[in-house]
C-alpha cells in the first residue's frame, strides 16, 4: 500500500469520479508489472490509496484473505491462472458473489467480452486504458459497492429487529408448559396454531384460569398484517392486562377495551375479537364477539359442529358501542374451535371470486370430528385448509376440549 501524491495532475472529471472514496480498497491483478505500476499511479492520483497487487489469479486469490477488497482489477489473459478463472473461483464463493470486478483487457471481441460477463465480470474497459474512463469506472463500481454493503447492513439490522419482535410476540402466546398447567387445573385441553403470513402477524389470543374455576380466553384479529398489525397487538395485550378479566363479562370486557382501543389505534385501523369465558359449573361457553368468525363447538357424537354468532361491531371504529351476551352448550367432552379469518378466506375459484367461509369450514371439520386425537385434529384440518387454497393472511386456529 502506499501514499497517494496530489490529485490536480488528472483532469477534473476523473478526480469526481473517484472523489470521497479514499477508504476504498482495490486490488491490482495483472501479469505486466508496468500496466500494474500504471493502474497503480493512476488510482492514487484519483485518491485511492488502500492498493494491493497480484501478479496472476493464484496470488490474487491467496491476497482477498487478508486484503478484503472492495474492487478489484483484473486482467484476464495471465499465467498461472487466468482472470476467466479467477472470476469463476470469485463468484463460487458466497464472500465475494457480490464484489465489483473490473475488467481491463486487450481483448476486444464482443465473444471476448460475453465471455467475461458469463464468467462473472462485473465491468469491461479496453486497453490502451482512458485514464478518465477507468477512474469514472472505479467510481461508479466502488459506490455500487458502498451501497450495496450499506443495504446489506440495514438488512441485517432490521432482520436482528424482526427477530426480537417476533421472540416479544411469541411471548405473549400461552406456552406448552402454561398449557399444561391449566390442563391439570380445569380439564381444559387447549390445542394450538399460530402462522404469520410475514414476518410478524396481527394475530394474538390468551388464556388464563380465573379462580372462581373458570376459564377466560380470548382471540384477536388485527386488520392488515405486518409491523403494523403487530405494534398494534403489543398495544392490545398490555390493555387486555391492564383491564383482567375476573369481575367482567365478556360483553364488559369487549366494551372496555374498545373504549381503551379506539384513542390509540391510528384512523382505518381496527380489529376483531372473540372473548369468553368456559363455565364448567354450568357446562357453557358465555362469550361476546366484536365482528369475530363464528365459535363452532361439537359434543360427543355430533355429526357437524355447531356454530355460534361472530357479529358485532370491530374494535377501535366506535367507543360507545355496545355488546351482546351469548352462549354456547360446553358439557364434559366437549371441543370448541376458534379461528382467525384467514381461515375463511381462502379462495376456492370461480369467477365469482369465492372463498371458503365458515359454512365450509364446518364442513371440512365436521369429516374430522370422529378424530379421538385433538393434534391429529387440528394438524388435519390445517392440511385441509392448505390443499383448498392460498393462505395469505395470519392464521391462528384454538381446538379447547374440556376433558372433565
Amino acid at each position: 500500500m502506499s501514499k497517494s501524491p496530489p490529485s490536480d495532475l488528472l483532469p477534473a472529471e476523473a478526480r469526481d469520479a473517484v472523489d470521497g472514496l479514499a477508504g476504498a480498497r482495490v486490488l491490482i491483478v495483472d501479469d505486466n508489472r508496468i500496466n500494474r505500476h500504471l493502474l497503480l499511479a493512476l488510482l492514487e492520483r484519483g485518491g485511492i490509496t488502500l492498493i494491493e497487487q497480484a501478479e496472476d489469479g493464484q496470488d490474487a486469490l491467496v491476497l482477498m484473505e487478508r486484503f478484503k477488497p472492495d474492487l478489484v482489477l483484473l486482467d484476464l489473459m495471465m499465467p498461472q491462472m487466468d482472470g476467466f478463472e479467477m472470476c469463476r473461483r470469485l463468484r463460487a464463493d458466497p464472500r465475494w458473489k457480490s464484489l465489483p470486478v473490473l475488467v481491463q483487457s486487450s481483448l476486444s471481441r464482443a465473444e471476448d467480452r460475453a465471455r467475461a460477463f458469463a464468467a462473472g465480470a462485473t465491468d469491461y474497459v479496453t486497453k490502451p486504458i482512458n485514464a478518465v474512463e477507468l477512474l469514472a469506472r472505479v467510481g461508479i463500481q466502488l459506490r455500487k459497492r458502498a451501497m450495496l454493503r450499506d443495504l446489506e447492513q440495514y438488512h441485517s439490522r432490521t432482520e436482528n429487529e424482526l427477530e426480537l419482535a417476533r421472540a416479544m410476540q411469541a411471548r405473549m402466546l400461552p406456552g406448552p408448559e402454561r398449557l399444561a398447567e391449566l390442563e391439570a387445573a380445569t380439564g381444559i385441553a387447549v390445542q394450538a396454531h399460530f402462522a404469520p403470513s410475514s414476518e410478524l402477524g396481527g394475530d394474538f389470543w390468551g388464556i388464563e384460569h380465573l379462580p372462581d374455576g373458570r376459564v377466560a380466553v380470548y382471540l384477536v384479529d388485527f386488520s392488515g398484517h405486518g409491523v403494523g398489525a403487530a405494534l398494534n397487538t403489543f398495544r392490545l395485550d398490555a390493555i387486555c392486562r391492564r383491564i383482567g378479566s375476573t369481575d367482567l363479562t365478556p360483553a364488559e370486557f369487549l366494551e372496555t377495551v374498545n373504549r381503551r382501543l379506539c384513542g390509540l389505534l391510528p384512523s382505518g385501523q381496527f380489529a376483531t375479537m372473540l372473548t369468553g369465558l368456559i363455565d364448567p359449573v354450568a357446562g357453557e361457553f358465555h362469550y361476546a364477539s366484536a365482528a369475530s368468525t363464528a365459535p363452532m363447538v361439537w359434543h360427543p357424537g355430533d355429526e357437524a359442529p355447531r356454530l355460534g354468532d361472530g357479529s358485532g361491531l370491530p374494535l377501535g371504529l366506535l367507543s360507545s358501542v355496545t355488546y351482546d351476551a351469548r352462549r354456547l352448550p360446553m358439557p364434559p367432552g366437549a371441543r370448541l374451535f376458534l379461528y382467525s379469518d384467514a381461515a375463511i378466506e381462502i379462495p376456492i375459484g370461480g369467477e365469482g371470486h369465492e372463498v371458503l367461509d365458515e359454512y365450509g369450514l364446518a364442513t371440512l371439520l365436521a369429516r374430522r370430528l370422529h378424530q379421538p386425537d385433538d393434534a391429529g385434529l387440528l394438524s388435519g384440518l390445517l392440511d385441509d385448509l392448505t390443499a383448498t387454497g392460498p393462505i395469505d393472511d395470519d392464521l391462528t386456529a384454538l381446538l379447547l376440549t374440556r376433558r372433565r
